[in-house]
């Protein structure tokens, strides 16, 4: 696979499942704690796939979509 999947997610063990699961299926797997980190690692690599928190990310549920 070309380029790399990043994550953000500011929770290191989070970071840590998400990464072996994904690192097992043979991805190549970078993560970021925020939004700016992000930022500034997709300007140096090239991704394909954003897997982030949804707050992180602008999206915002109600409580009745959950």
């Amino acid at each position: 696979m070309s380029g790399h999947i990043l994550i953000i997610e500011p929770d290191r063990e989070e970071h840590r499942k998400l990464r072996e699961l994904l690192s097992s299926e043979g991805y190549d797997i970078i993560t970021a704690s925020d939004i700016n980190t992000a930022r500034q690692i997709s300007k140096q690599l090239e991704i394909s796939f954003v897997l982030g928190n949804a707050n992180l990310l602008g999206f915002r549920m109600s409580t009745e979509d959950r």
